[in-house]
């Protein structure tokens, strides 16, 4: 009797050890977020991926992936500075814009 096992290698294993496991609010914009919202949800974020033992796995996954929401200590915006835009940025225009 053969017995077939279903072996997966994930590259993405680094992400069992990110601070920022059970804390999603912090690092995905809310539906209609407005820009100080988002900007004290994003430097709360930040402090997170200051302490992460993973951050530079994360904003590598992000910045290839082309990924939506706070990522390895960037910001989409900041991802895209970096030349690593989304297809379409989630609040940039709003931000930009605000006073």
């Amino acid at each position: 009797m053969a017995v077939e096992f279903d072996v997966e290698i994930r590259a993405d294993r680094w992400m069992e050890q990110g601070a920022c496991r059970g804390l999603t609010e912090l690092f995905f914009a809310p539906h209609a977020e407005r820009p100080q919202a988002r900007a004290r949800r994003e430097g709360a974020a930040r402090l997170v991926c200051q302490v992460c033992p993973v951050i530079f796995e994360c904003r590598r996954h992000a910045r290839v992936n082309l990924e939506y929401g706070f990522w390895g200590g960037e910001s989409e915006e900041e991802r895209a500075a970096a030349g690593y835009s989304v297809p379409a940025p989630i609040g940039g225009r709003n931000r930009r814009h605000a006073i």
